[in-house]
């Protein structure tokens, strides 16, 4: 909202217009530990806002022409957009001291000018927060909901009230018509926000140049901005050239622009004409200015922007839809047409194995006795049977076989995940693993599963610089963080009530931006003439991720990215959780088992009632479990350590708790040797107890009971209570990578 007392402001030079540029480029930065370049992007803006605001030009109607030409609430409402709520404050008391600073020029009081910069700061913040709440948190205004809630909420609702504010703020201080006050602030402030707000985000916003359509080129931009600026001068020059003529012309050209170029041509045709109108019609010429057009000139001016926005906004969100559409449709077209050519492949296969597998069965029939034949014919049907296998797969990936589901603990695939990965790690990169203590029920092909998870943790360690962390949680510990950020690209269905979340996070140098919408595409990957890290030659089949989109979608579930140059990048896997009354129904496989044949295991706790506790669930679980008190295992039998093939360390909660050296001592007798560690300790306000995995070491943090314990071990000695996924049937173990920085 801008002061409308007296005639305002004049056009923003070329340098101001560059100054907003630089302004707005920064933020993408998003770097809170720099303070004096915020600092310094603070004052810019102060600047900036100063001059777009300060009085300098006169015009015969300045109750209407005004606020039209004031681009600064919109100017600083997209610089905030992209800022951290944490970072907003520098900036709005920067809006302050510069309004306040620009008051000094006007003849109100200083109480008035303080309840105008007020009222600016309000402005800003509201445009800014309701934007990034309600229309898009990154600023790409790519879809037709995203424009029709940006026009609703912004230019409509938030303008209205702001110029109810401002109106009364008028009425009392220079006592003027509220009305008439509270119609010119809505006009112009809604108007400038409708025209510039737009543009300002489709060009400065890095998420939504990244998601561009490909057709977007500068050229039709600068085409589309020289024409508008053509026809707004060949208006003023021309004696009696028709207004009608000009809005169809302009609207020819947004409509080409937007067509052609999408929202980024189409916002900068618009900003060109609504600058060069409001230009001439301030200067007196055009069919807008008072001597042309009359009282009725700014209001028809207004009102042909305001449609020609919208017209091109729309237009150009349309075009770039449907090219998203089309490009689902071929991705659509890719995966039906593999799923025919595995599919026909893995018949024919299939009759082959058969007509093996018979005659191998026929040869062991007929054998006569004392010929050494059905060993190896044992092999031979053995072999088909992997191969038979192996061709199930393929067709459960071509969408052509009998969908198997079991109800499993999503835990144990990611153990089995977690195994058959860890000794693929490139050279110094770590896995991290956290999964809750709890049970996590799902109805899944494991074998298709724990393929899509190690698919997942490949391209990770690939694209990692040092770390990997694979998170599991669930929706009853409520929804991760990270996750109130709209994802930059995914597939499948968006799940938030009563699922699982498997989080993969590498920290890379992120995915390019022209791949960001390419990584679930069939046989793309930008590996394929790179190296990366772990790999001699760097070749990549572009199958994985499109196999994880593939099994995800299959299990009614869906995989989320978020990621971008510069940041880490999380891969989150969606699966629908079974209810309690389908897990009863379908109990999970494997019902609880001994997984130890006798194996000694060492567990030190300074707590003998939960050391004993602790010895009876071992006990329980097939092992041969030896207690000792922080004494007695530093006093007790040398080599300790190096018969126990497990040992578990329960610490204290008091202050006596045994110390860490006694723990690095017992390890150090055999590096090797699995370790799981109970702290004990409060897991976090709003979390629930959870298990890590990393560097052999297994930490159960928070209360746990027998089950957890049980989930702890299996992880530790990397054992499972199903056989595991074999890596030449149901895991595909190729190193893939699509479109990740090496």
């Amino acid at each position: 909202m801008q002061r409308n007392g007296q005639a305002e402001l004049a056009p923003a030079s070329p340098a101001a217009h560059a100054a907003r540029r630089t302004a707005l480029a920064v933020p993408a930065l998003h770097n809170p530990a720099n303070p004096a370049r915020l600092a310094l992007l603070a004052a810019l803006l102060a600047f900036v806002y100063a001059i777009l605001s300060t009085p300098a030009a006169y015009t015969s109607r300045p109750d209407t022409l005004a606020a039209i030409i004031w681009p600064a609430p919109a100017l600083a409402a997209a610089l905030l957009w992209n800022l951290p709520y944490r970072q907003w404050p520098l900036f709005l008391v920067a809006v302050f001291l510069s309004m306040m600073l620009v008051g000094d020029a006007d003849p109100l009081s200083v109480k008035a000018d303080a309840a105008f910069a007020l009222l600016n700061v309000f402005e800003v913040a509201l445009f800014a927060f309701l934007g990034r709440r309600l229309v898009c948190e990154r600023g790409d205004i790519d879809t037709t909901r995203k424009l029709a809630r940006f026009m609703f909420f912004l230019p409509l609702l938030a303008t209205s009230v702001v110029a109810a504010l401002g109106a009364t703020i008028g009425a009392l201080t220079k006592h003027t018509s509220w009305l008439e006050e509270w119609r010119v602030i809505l006009l112009g402030n809604g108007l400038a926000v409708l025209v510039l707000l737009p543009a300002l985000l489709a060009w400065c916003s890095r998420q939504a140049r990244a998601s561009a359509p490909p057709t977007d080129r500068p050229g039709t931009a600068l085409a589309a901005a020289a024409l508008a600026a053509v026809l707004m001068a060949a208006s003023a020059l021309v004696p009696g050239f028709p207004a009608e003529v000009l809005r169809v012309l302009l609207a020819l050209v947004m409509v080409w622009a937007a067509i052609s170029g999408g929202l980024r041509a189409a916002s900068l045709g618009v900003l060109v004409a609504a600058s060069a109108g409001i230009g001439l019609a301030i200067a007196g010429y055009g069919p807008y200015s008072a001597a042309r057009g009359g009282d009725e000139g700014t209001w028809e001016l207004q009102v042909d922007l305001a449609g020609l926005a919208v017209l091109s906004f729309f237009v150009g969100i349309a075009m770039n839809e449907r090219q998203k559409l089309n490009l689902r449709l071929e991705r659509a077209r890719r995966f039906e047409t593999m799923g025919f050519l595995t599919g026909g492949i893995a018949h024919d296969f299939n009759n082959i194995l058969g007509a093996v597998g018979g005659y191998a069965e026929l040869a062991v029939e007929r054998e006569k006795s004392g010929l050494p034949v059905r060993a190896p014919l044992g092999e031979v049907a053995a072999a088909v049977a992997r191969g038979k296998d192996l061709t199930e797969q393929i067709l459960l990936a071509g969408r052509q076989g009998a969908r198997t589901r079991q109800a499993t603990d999503l835990r144990d695939l990611v153990s089995e995940a977690v195994a058959l990965v860890t000794p693929l790690l490139p050279p110094g990169v770590r896995l991290g693993v956290e999964v809750p203590t709890a049970p996590v029920p799902v109805l899944v092909h494991r074998g298709q599963l724990t393929r899509a998870i190690l698919n997942l943790l490949r391209n990770a360690s690939q694209a990692a610089a040092s770390r990997v962390e694979l998170r599991l949680a669930t929706s009853a510990g409520g929804e991760p963080a990270g996750y109130a950020r709209e994802a930059d690209t995914g597939v499948g269905d968006t799940l938030s009530d009563h699922c699982a979340w498997l989080d993969v996070l590498d920290d890379g140098g992120g995915v390019a931006p022209a791949h960001v919408h390419q990584l679930f595409d069939p046989f793309f990957s930008s590996r394929s003439s790179q190296g990366g890290k772990g790999h001699g030659k760097g070749h990549g089949t572009g199958l994985g991720l499109a196999i994880v989109a593939g099994v995800a979608a299959d299990h009614a579930g869906g995989v989320a990215v978020w990621t971008g140059r510069g940041e880490r990048t999380r891969f989150c896997l969606m699966l629908p959780l079974l209810t309690a009354q389908e897990a009863a129904q379908l109990p999970l496989i494997a019902p609880p088992a001994p997984l130890g044949r006798g194996e000694t295991v060492l567990v030190v706790a300074q707590d003998e009632a939960a050391r004993e506790r602790t010895e009876d669930t071992l006990a329980a679980l097939g092992f041969e479990p030896a207690g000792y008190g922080p004494a007695d295992a530093a006093g007790g039998p040398q080599g300790l350590g190096e018969h126990a093939q497990l040992l578990v360390w329960l610490d204290s909660s008091g202050a006596q708790g045994a110390p860490d050296s006694l723990l690095a001592a017992l390890r150090a007798s055999d590096p090797g040797l699995p370790l799981v560690r109970c702290t004990g300790a409060a897991p976090g306000k709003g979390r629930e107890a959870v298990i890590t995995h990393e560097a052999g070491v297994v930490t159960i943090t928070g209360p746990f009971d027998g089950a957890a314990l049980r989930q702890a071990v299996k992880m530790a000695a990397g054992l499972s209570d199903a056989p595991p996924a074999r890596p030449g049937g149901d895991v595909d173990v190729h190193p893939d990578e699509e479109g990740r920085q090496p």
